[in-house]
C-alpha cells in the first residue's frame, strides 16, 4: 500500500511538471493597441476676403483733330526762256502772265511784298497766270519769288522783272480828229539793255499818231539789240 501511494505521488508530480512546461511554452497573444480617441478638428477660421477696389472709369479726354498738313507740290523747274510777258487789271485784281512756265499744279509767289496765286493758263497750259487780289500801281521792276507751299517757305525760283504797272502812256493830241481811236494799230520794239528786255510801243489810229509808251531805261551800260516780245 505504501509503495502504491509513492507511485501515485510521483505520477502526479510528473503531470504537474508537464502541464507547467506546456503552459510556459505557449505564445502569449498580443495585447491590443490602445485606440486613440479622435482629435477634435477645429473649424477653419473665417478669413476676411478683401473686396475688390472699385476701378475708376477713365475720364473722357477731348480728342484734338489733327491739323491737315499741306502736301508740297513737286517742282521740276521752269522751262527755258521763262519770263514775265504782260500784266493787266481786271475786276480789282492784278494779273501777271508768264511764258514758258510748264507747271502742272498750283504755285505760290510774291511780287515784292504782294502775294500771288499761280496756275497754268487753261487755254495755253505751257503759260502761267498769277493773280494778286487787289490793284498794284506805280511799280516797274519787281522781285518775284516762287514757292511750292501756300505758307511761302519753300522757295524754288526767283527773278526780277519789269511789271509795267506805271501808266507811262503819252497821247499825241496834236493829231486829234473826229475819228480818234478808230482803226488802232501799234508798232512795237523789244530791246535788250544789260540783259533786261524793255519795250517801246507806238500806236496810230484813223487820225495818225495816237499814243506811245515805253519803259526804256534812262541809264544803261550796253544796248544788246532787239529781242522777242517781253511786254
Amino acid at each position: 500500500m505504501k509503495k502504491f501511494l509513492s507511485s501515485f505521488v510521483l505520477c502526479a508530480l510528473i503531470c504537474l511538471l508537464a502541464l507547467a512546461a506546456c503552459k510556459s511554452s505557449a505564445t502569449p497573444a498580443p495585447s491590443p493597441e490602445p485606440t486613440l480617441l479622435p482629435t477634435a478638428t477645429l473649424p477653419p477660421t473665417a478669413t476676411a476676403t478683401e473686396q475688390p477696389t472699385e476701378t475708376p472709369s477713365p475720364t473722357a479726354t477731348p480728342t484734338t483733330a489733327p491739323t491737315p498738313t499741306e502736301t508740297l507740290l513737286p517742282f521740276a523747274g521752269f522751262r527755258d526762256l521763262f519770263r514775265l510777258f504782260r500784266t493787266w487789271y481786271l475786276e480789282d485784281k492784278t494779273y501777271f502772265y508768264f511764258l514758258n512756265a510748264g507747271i502742272e499744279d498750283k504755285l505760290y509767289a510774291t511780287a515784292d511784298e504782294f502775294e500771288l496765286d499761280c496756275q497754268a493758263d487753261p487755254k495755253f497750259p505751257a503759260q502761267m497766270i498769277c493773280v494778286y487780289d487787289g490793284t498794284i500801281e506805280g511799280r516797274t521792276m519787281m522781285d518775284f519769288r516762287f514757292f511750292t507751299d501756300r505758307a511761302r517757305t519753300v522757295q524754288v525760283f526767283e527773278a526780277r522783272y519789269d511789271a509795267d504797272l506805271v501808266d507811262d502812256t503819252i497821247y499825241h493830241h496834236q493829231y486829234d480828229c473826229p475819228d480818234r481811236g478808230e482803226n488802232v494799230e501799234c508798232v512795237s520794239e523789244y530791246r535788250l539793255y544789260d540783259g533786261i528786255c524793255y519795250y517801246a510801243h507806238t500806236c496810230y489810229d484813223a487820225c495818225g499818231l495816237y499814243y506811245s509808251r515805253d519803259n526804256l531805261p534812262e541809264v544803261y551800260n550796253e544796248f544788246q539789240g532787239f529781242t522777242t516780245p517781253c511786254d
